[in-house]
């Protein structure tokens, strides 16, 4: 008798069976409208692990950041490729995600990714060699894609009378509502969030490192459940020295954190997101040691005027770009400069859509500045502004995450507005 598997289903954040249905339901509905027979969405861990975000939607299937290929048919489950695993290696004594996750069947449906021949083989087997095949891609259009040459020309070679249509935009769409299930993960990344920003404020002293502060964030992080998802613009500098330096948005691995010590007049600021089940909560602080010069004081309090000026209009009905002037207005008003402002969809991926962080000037941004806010949305906002009549290289950074409620705003981190100052 074959002895049971453990189940560590309990160890790790997990969505229901309702959850599973419901997505699979409303993204099957967009594939009969767009009349396709499968999706074949290809999930890569470029950006620290969120060029997933579709794979997981649709999966649950984490890839421990190797990436995968998901056919997702009409009825039926997916089958996934998961990519980098050697056969006979991550799938013994059993199937590795068998213990983790209930959504697809790790015996019929996951399988050792071993190169395209197989994957085109399952696509004839599965009555795909006519069919319409949408490919979803893993990144942001402005990223570039991230389906390789060698691939795409392998799959219109291989399936000649297979129609091959780019549907990365169905996912998009799919993903922009958030259910109850998936804001219960945004809420809790956002607490792991608010701890982390206890632990910049905390570790910003005297004598510490950059790399001492970055290293108790990721602490915090991940002793209190986080997925190990390591994404923070942090750095610090002398807003009194009269040297030009890069204290605007901060700078990431391998630039950062450095071996740097802290010191009486420094600013260190911060942008990171924290990642839940892989739902992320995007937060950004700014900390001062010492007492602040009057000009970044006076910055930070625009930058807190804009905030508040933007949440004030985030709700149902309302355009982007209605919020993005609403930020923008308390910067006019000072004749404050920004290098990045505005929100943008926050979920699974950073960013979704929608999303406006300048003046839209193209008919694409046009376009993405008319959407409407719904119910449900989430968004992670951006302020790393600067006076330029005072410094063009220090400026402050404020974000938060925000759920739209049918009332409007709600700040999901609850993050300290104040510029914090540590003597």
């Amino acid at each position: 008798m074959q002895e049971p598997i453990a189940d560590r289903k309990d160890y790790i954040p997990q969505f229901s069976m309702v959850e599973r249905d419901r997505r699979w339901r409303v993204v099957r509905e967009e594939m009969l409208l767009h009349k396709l027979d499968c999706l074949l969405i290809f999930g890569s861990d470029r950006t620290v692990g969120i060029g997933e975000a579709n794979l997981r939607y649709l999966t649950h299937v984490g890839t421990q950041r190797f990436g995968g290929i998901c056919i997702f048919p009409l009825a039926g489950n997916p089958k996934v490729f998961i990519i980098g695993l050697v056969p006979g290696h991550y799938d013994r004594p059993f199937p590795l995600h068998k213990a983790f996750q209930d959504w697809l069947s790790p015996e019929e449906d996951i399988k050792v990714y071993v190169g395209m021949p197989a994957l085109i083989d399952l696509l004839k087997e599965l009555g795909y060699e006519k069919g319409a095949i949408g490919l979803v891609d893993s990144a942001v259009e402005s990223w570039g894609r991230t389906i390789t040459y060698e691939d795409y020309n392998t799959l219109v070679t291989e399936l000649p009378q297979a129609k091959v249509v780019d549907a990365t935009a169905l996912l998009e769409k799919a993903r922009m509502i958030k259910s109850a299930e998936e804001i219960k993960f945004l809420q809790r990344a956002a607490e792991i969030a608010r701890l982390k920003i206890d632990s910049l404020i905390a570790a910003s002293t005297i004598g510490a490192k950059e790399c001492e502060v970055y290293a108790k964030m990721v602490e915090t992080d991940i002793a209190n459940g986080g997925e190990p998802y390591i994404f923070n613009f942090l750095t610090s500098g002398s807003v009194t020295e009269p040297y030009r330096q890069h204290l605007l948005h901060g700078k990431m691995t391998p630039l950062a954190p450095t071996i740097r010590e802290l010191r009486e007049g420094d600013l260190i600021i911060s942008e990171f997101h924290t990642g839940y089940g892989g739902y992320l909560a995007a937060a950004e602080k700014s900390v001062f040691i010492g007492k602040p010069p009057p000009e970044l004081q006076r910055v930070h309090d625009v930058a807190v005027a804009a905030l508040k000026s933007g949440m004030e209009k985030m709700r149902p009905g309302v355009t982007v770009l209605e919020v993005w002037e609403a930020m923008y207005k308390p910067l006019q008003e000072a004749a404050i400069d920004f290098l990045e402002l505005g929100i943008h969809g926050h979920g699974l991926r950073s960013p979704e859509i929608p999303w406006i962080n300048y003046e839209p000037r193209t008919p694409d941004e046009q376009a993405m500045g008319n959407m409407e806010l719904r119910e449900n949305m989430t968004f992670g906002t951006q302020l790393d502004i600067y006076d330029q009549n005072w410094r063009d290289d220090v400026g402050v950074m404020l974000g938060n995450t925000i759920w739209i409620t049918k009332d409007g705003a709600q700040d999901l981190v609850g993050a300290p507005l104040e510029l914090t100052c540590k003597e």
